[in-house]
């Protein structure tokens, strides 16, 4: 191959294996619709998993948590029109081989019955002919349905064999001998993947079934796949690399209200400020103009319904919950873990906490601080706060102290974009319950409380900070384009070197005297 060429494949993602592309997997532990899955994972990777082989399946089983064995949603979903493929993932395009006046709608199974195809409904039992990438096709004449021979090749081989050309047609004919007919791995569905992806298909013993649109993976029963009601709410996987990383920010030196600055982002870059992490913070903070000391906009305001969630990445509680009894009762924000069961209390109280390292695991820590506190010293000298999704987990925790803070909280917030991950930045005694405390977020750039977060009336004018970049500025209003080019030469100079990774640098005008 042109090393160019392999560059090109590399930067793009699209580095294929042998069964097609080699999609990075990420199990997302929250519970969704089908739809609310989709939309997540098309903002925030590539779209809900696709698969092309028993490869992608395996791997996707590893992705998801120890101890979960319930069902996960894949991007699969009922079409309204039938298409033909092979059971190897791509679809039947330039050579077709059937027999005149077929397919006739006999069945949505496909075999090779004397020289040529024919559609068969699939409970038949045939002979059939499986594919193995080292050696080819083989010929297996025990007699199966075309379900079970497709396990077969599949557990054995590679796949039930594809013919793309005459001269695989005819290769398939000699090597039928006097078998009179053979299944192949032709097959009809209404299936489609979410991103168009076609057609490789893993159903359980008796699906797809007409229960539901919606398709879901059992990771109990070695990644089979099952119909599903799409508004049940499971867990997910999506595919694609992360693009949590990719933001740039755009500090604005202009004071406008919340929500007219929330207007002004949307228009001209992608949305008001959002983060993930500390990082994303030290990098917003270097977004701001060298000696500006006041408060500015950021994309957080108050939800119109809260919900607990864990303090690390985007986990709401799903699965495992170990709430004591009565709890949680509503009257606080932060949780504890107390002799094996949950309970919300007063974040200010102080106690012992566990955080978690992404090399080590748990951490116990036995001095004493509030919650918030606690939260900023895990992810300082580790990852975050503990969470806990399951029973084993639970009991590493209740081994080592009675009453510990965890990174349970209640959370009434939420991005502007919808980004759902629960990074939050707090400062002391934020956020605050009082009426007239305001449902706006703003982020401190005083050098005595840098880049912490605070809440108050969204009708306060303040500087902003939008994220995006120049590239998604809509052309299509000729006003924001005007917008952009009447910014001032030294301004746009400046956001590049910033968005270089130079924010230390600033452009400065002076005369040039000759």
């Amino acid at each position: 191959m042109d090393m160019s060429v392999f560059v090109l494949l590399l930067l793009s993602g699209l580095l294929w294996s042998a069964s097609g592309i080699l999609r990075e997997f990420k199990y997302i532990n929250t519970r969704m619709t089908w739809s609310e899955a989709q939309s997540y994972c098309r903002v925030r990777f590539t779209d809900l998993a696709t698969l092309d082989s028993m490869n992608d399946v395996n791997r996707m089983i590893k992705t998801v948590n120890d101890g979960y064995s319930g069902s996960v949603w894949i991007g699969l979903k009922r079409g309204t029109q039938r298409r033909w493929g092979w059971s190897m993932g791509d679809t039947l395009t330039q050579y077709s081989g059937w027999m005149s006046g077929e397919p006739n709608g006999d069945g949505v199974c496909g075999e090779f019955i004397s020289s040529a195809w024919n559609d068969l409904t699939c409970s038949y039992n045939s002979a059939f002919v499986c594919y193995n990438e080292t050696i080819g096709n083989i010929l297996i004449q025990t007699p199966k349905n075309w379900r079970d021979a497709q396990s077969y090749c599949r557990q054995y081989h590679t796949d039930l064999a594809s013919i793309r050309s005459s001269v695989e047609q005819q290769r398939m004919y000699n090597l039928k001998l006097n078998i009179h007919r053979v299944w192949i791995g032709l097959f009809s569905d209404f299936w489609q993947w979410s991103d168009q992806w076609n057609l490789f298909r893993n159903w359980a013993a008796g699906q797809p079934s007409a229960s539901g649109d919606c398709a879901s993976m059992s990771t109990a029963d070695s990644g089979k796949w099952a119909i599903e009601t799409c508004d049940l709410k499971r867990p997910f996987i999506c595919h694609g690399s992360s693009k949590t990383r990719i933001r740039q920010y755009y500090f604005f030196n202009e004071t406008m209200t919340w929500i007219n600055a929330q207007s002004y982002c949307r228009a001209r870059f992608t949305d008001m400020a959002t983060l993930d992490t500390v990082s994303d913070v030290n990098r917003m903070m270097n977004t701001v103009d060298p000696g500006y000391n006041e408060s500015v906009w950021i994309g957080l305001n108050r939800s119109a319904q809260a919900h607990w969630v864990w303090s690390t990445e985007n986990n709401s509680i799903s699965q495992y919950s170990n709430w004591g009894v009565g709890e949680p009762n509503g009257n606080w924000e932060c949780v504890k873990s107390s002799n094996g069961s949950w309970f919300d209390v007063d974040c200010a109280l102080t106690l012992p906490f566990v955080c978690f390292n992404d090399s080590i695991g748990y951490v116990h820590i036995n001095t004493h601080l509030t919650w918030r506190d606690a939260q900023n010293y895990c992810r300082q000298h580790h990852s975050d706060l503990a969470s806990i999704r399951s029973p084993e987990q639970q009991r590493l925790i209740s081994d080592k102290s009675s009453s510990v803070w965890i990174g349970l909280f209640l959370d009434s917030w939420q991005w502007s974009d919808k980004w759902n991950l629960n990074f939050r930045h707090w400062t002391t005694g934020y956020p605050s319950q009082s009426l007239g405390s305001g449902d706006c977020v703003a982020m401190s750039t005083d050098i005595t409380d840098s880049g912490k977060w605070f809440h108050h009336s969204c009708d306060q004018s303040l500087s902003f900070i939008c994220h995006g970049d120049y590239s998604e500025i809509s052309l299509k209003n000729k006003k924001n384009a005007k917008d952009i080019c009447s910014m001032p030469p030294k301004y746009l100079i400046n956001k590049k070197l910033q968005s270089l990774g130079l924010g230390r640098y600033s452009v400065r005008w002076g005369k040039y005297k000759g």
